[in-house]
C-alpha cells in the first residue's frame, strides 16, 4: 500500500502512470498512518500473502506502534490465521529488517530514479512521477534474497540475540561515555542562503562532530561534497 499525502485521489495517478493493479493507493492528509489505513492495508495484504504461505498460519512482524493494536486489527488477524508479533518498543533500528537493511536499498534506488528523471529533463519529481516509477524501485529493493539476508543482522534468522544485545550495549556505552559538561555546545546556526554560508555551516558541524563517531563525520563530509 502506498500512502500519498492528500485528501482525494487524482485521476492522473492512474491514467498517467504505469502503476500496476496490485498496488493499493490511499491518501492521508498528513501522510501519517492511522487505524483505518492499517486495516485497509491488512485486508489488501492478507490475500497476497496467503498465495505463498507455507502452513496454516502467517507470522506478521510489527513494530510496537500503538496504531496496529486495535481490536478490529487483531480480530481480522485471528479470523485469517495471521499471527501479529509485536517487536519491543524503540527497537526497530535493531530488530526491524526494513530499518536495518531494506530501506537503505529503497533509498538508493529511489535516488537513482530521481536522478534519472532529472537527467531526462524532469524539473519536479512529483506524485505522478513517483507512482510511475514505484514498481521499478520496489522490484529492485524487495528481492527475496535481500529480504532473507536482512534477517541475519537482526539476529532473528538464524536466531542469535547476541547480535542485538552487543549493539545495544555499544550504543549505551557511547551514550554514557561523554559527560554532559564536555559535550560540545552548538553555536548559533542559521538557515544557509548561499553556497558559501552552507560551507561555513558544514565546517561548523564538522567541528562539533569531532568528538563523536567517525561514521557521523564521514556522512557530514558526503553531504558537504554533494
Amino acid at each position: 500500500m502506498i500512502t500519498v499525502p492528500g485528501v482525494i485521489h487524482q485521476a492522473a495517478w492512474y491514467v498517467n502512470t504505469s502503476i500496476l493493479d496490485n498496488y493499493l493507493v490511499e491518501t492521508s492528509e498528513k501522510c501519517y498512518t492511522n487505524d483505518e489505513l492499517r486495516i485497509t492495508w491488512l485486508v489488501h495484504f492478507e490475500p497476497f500473502s496467503s498465495l505463498c504461505q507455507v502452513g496454516t498460519y502467517c507470522l506478521l512482524l510489527l513494530h510496537g506502534y500503538g496504531s496496529h493494536c486495535t481490536k478490529e486489527f487483531i480480530d481480522y488477524c485471528n479470523l485469517h490465521n495471521v499471527i501479529p508479533f509485536f517487536l519491543p518498543p524503540d527497537s526497530s533500528h535493531l530488530l526491524q529488517i526494513l530499518d536495518v537493511v531494506v530501506f537503505q536499498l529503497y533509498q538508493h534506488y529511489h535516488t537513482e530514479a530521481v536522478e534519472a528523471a532529472t537527467c531526462s529533463g524532469c524539473s519536479e519529481f512529483d506524485k505522478v512521477k513517483f507512482l510511475d516509477r514505484i514498481d521499478s524501485i520496489h522490484r529492485q529493493t524487495f528481492k527475496k534474497s535481500t529480504i532473507c539476508s536482512a534477517f541475519e543482522p537482526t539476529g532473528i534468522i538464524p536466531y542469535n540475540p547476541d547480535i542485538v544485545i552487543s549493539k545495544a550495549r555499544v550504543q549505551e556505552a557511547w551514550a554514557t561515555s561523554i559527560p554532559p559538561a564536555t559535550q560540545p555546545q552548538v553555536t548559533s546556526l542559521t538557515m544557509p542562503l548561499t553556497i558559501y554560508s552552507l560551507k561555513r555551516q558544514g565546517d561548523e558541524l564538522l567541528r562539533l562532530a569531532g568528538d563523536f563517531s567517525s561514521s557521523l563525520q564521514r556522512k557530514l563530509k558526503l553531504v558537504l561534497q554533494g
